[in-house]
């Protein structure tokens, strides 16, 4: 999980002695454009009205304000269109250098104090958008410019000080009020932003997004039955498990998005640049990070050029609405064409899943030792659908549950009365949804104990992802493996399974990732990495199966490295139940 997590988005919420939540980008470029094109068009109307008799060096002057306005309109027109933060100290610090050279030319007259009174744009720029620390070297920078300028040209120490000190006390005014505007975005209980904060979010990644033709999705998590602890265990139990279920979400988050308390006991997730599957795939985990004995139920939308704020917002609720209505603790993605979970639950209700099956064959002996269960739809407008077409969405809907419990009965149904299994072990790919359930174990003691299997006859495939920190896991894990049954870790060497972990649990079988076989084409070939991970296999006290055989040479490289099953078309496709009896 910890590699998982690295890979999600950090939250963003209120940080105080950062830079101010209204601080955008897109605001920055503008204001900045903004206060340099008013201060050069102020100074060229004002140019106009110095006194005859003042020393002002008219033509620099202009030309001063002139390029302070081009400066301001490019800045305003680039700024918003990817100009990083970064590089408006040197635009900012451009115009101190600016003001200092109109008071260096005018003279040391009236005109030099009018002129220093545009220092005040500076400081209140470099306050409002900068972080504490660069405001202060801003407005130190002000301080010995306007100082330095004034003294240059005659003007006493007194108006030099008394300009930088108004200086400063401006920006102090400044920054506080930028900073105490974030209050009003942030979520008291939990610390993250408000409906008010993720609302400003959202539109501001939006306004950015839709300039680059970027992704965009929201996540809208609602935890289950929330009223009902609030009623039975008190506001506080409620208040704790708000708590408990953010902070759990922030500390699992990587840098890039925000997360905000976006109603009572709903949270929402912006996620800028992650596709509306990788979305779905945060959803899940960060449901999975809920507190003991707690679930939430996740909608997931993606944002489409043209949209509104509202409008994304709208379709992750009516995502969020079918997650509700469909049980609860799941999740559900607008605009899947399997979003709803009562398509494939139907589906399994309707008999219309079937399983097929893929012969494991021992590489030293040459016969069959069992079979992998592999579910198929047969759905009555599209024919065969692979799982690839469905099990995402399965898995992303909640669905999963019902496919995963139907194919562990039918799987365990068939090994029970199919002469052609007789002797013969029969593998069921297990989901991580279906491990984090408290009655998983018993449901499978159930299933062989109706059937009449020895549960040494069933293995329990589980991919390398299912073996994370939920407790829940473990549990079931050691609970299977003491009922009799073999557990095996399916698509071994692709994962990031920590090997330290797998050493401390049941395992018996490895199943090796077939793309480490897919590349072999020499039967002498000498491929150092298979070997390791076979031997790896062997010192954690498990069989090895190699996954994807297909040719002659592959299997002759596996077995002269000692592994010591294997699985593929070379040895059979997967087929359904009466194909392997009538064969």
């Amino acid at each position: 999980m910890d590699s998982y997590r690295r890979n999600l988005p950090r939250t963003g919420y209120p940080r105080t002695l950062d830079v101010p939540a209204v601080a955008t980008e897109r605001i920055l470029a503008l204001t900045t454009g903004v206060l340099y094109c008013a201060g050069g068009l102020l100074v060229l109307v004002a140019s106009f009205f110095f006194a005859p008799h003042d020393p002002v060096e008219l033509p620099v002057v202009r030309a001063l304000a002139a390029l302070a306005v081009v400066v301001g309109v490019l800045a305003a027109w680039f700024g918003p269109r990817g100009v990083p933060r970064a590089a408006y100290h040197p635009l900012v610090a451009l115009g101190t250098v600016v003001i200092s050279l109109d008071v260096l030319a005018g003279g040391g007259g009236e005109a030099s104090i009018a002129l220093g009174i545009l220092y005040i744009f500076v400081v209140i720029d470099a306050a409002f958008f900068f972080s504490p620390v660069g405001a202060l070297v801003h407005v130190l920078m002000v301080l010995a410019a306007s100082s330095t300028a004034m003294m240059a040209v005659g003007l006493p120490l007194g108006v030099a000080l008394l300009q930088g000190l108004a200086c400063v006390v401006v920006g102090v005014v400044v920054a506080w009020l930028a900073r105490a505007a974030d209050d009003a975005e942030q979520d008291p209980l939990t610390g993250m932003f408000n409906r008010r904060g993720v609302s400003r979010r959202l539109e501001e990644t939006i306004d950015r997004i839709g300039r680059h033709r970027g992704r965009l999705t929201l996540i809208l998590l609602d935890l289950d039955h929330f009223k009902r602890v609030n009623d039975t265990e008190g506001h506080v139990a409620g208040d704790r498990t708000l708590v408990a279920s953010a902070t759990a979400w922030r500390e699992a988050l990587a840098p890039a998005a925000a997360l905000g308390r976006y109603g009572a006991d709903t949270f929402a997730v912006v996620l800028p640049g992650w596709s509306l599957g990788q979305a779905a795939d945060v959803a899940d985990e960060l449901r999975f990070l809920m507190p003991p004995g707690t679930t939430a139920s996740a909608g997931v939308a993606a944002w489409e050029p043209g949209d509104s704020a509202s409008m994304l917002l709208g379709r992750a609720d009516v995502a969020l609405f079918h997650a509700k209505r469909d049980g609860r603790d799941r999740t559900v993605v607008y605009g899947d064409p399997h979003r709803d979970a009562g398509e494939i639950e139907a589906a399994v209700a309707l008999g219309e899943m079937v399983l097929h099956y893929q012969p494991v064959t021992s590489l030293r002996h040459g016969h069959v030792i069992g079979y992998e269960s592999l579910v198929r739809w047969q759905h009555p407008q599209r024919g065969l659908v692979p799982p690839d077409a469905f099990i995402p969405q399965a898995e992303r809907t909640g669905a999963v549950g019902a496919l995963g419990a139907w194919t562990l009965a039918e799987a365990i149904r068939t090994a029970g009365t199919a002469p052609w299994l007789e002797g013969c072990s029969v593998s069921v790919n297990v989901s991580v949804r279906e491990l984090r359930d408290h009655g998983y174990a018993e449901r499978v003691g159930e299933l062989l104990a109706r059937h009449g299997v020895p549960a040494d006859r069933l293995t329990l495939e589980i991919t390398e992802a299912a073996i994370d920190d939920h407790p829940q896991v473990t549990e079931n894990i050691v609970a299977v493996r003491r009922l009799g049954a073999r557990i095996a870790i399916d698509d071994f060497g692709v994962g990031h399974s920590s090997l330290g972990r797998l050493s401390k649990l049941p395992v018996d079988v490895l199943k090796i990732d077939g793309s480490f076989v897919d590349p072999i084409s020499d039967p002498d070939a000498e491929v150092p990495l298979l070997e390791a991970i076979i031997a790896m296999g062997h010192a954690l006290g498990a069989r090895v199966v190699a996954e994807r055989v297909e040719t002659e040479a592959q299997a002759r490289v596996l077995e002269r490295y000692g592994c010591d099953f294997a699985q593929g078309w070379l040895f059979g496709r997967p087929c359904a139940a009466e194909v392997w009896q009538s064969a």
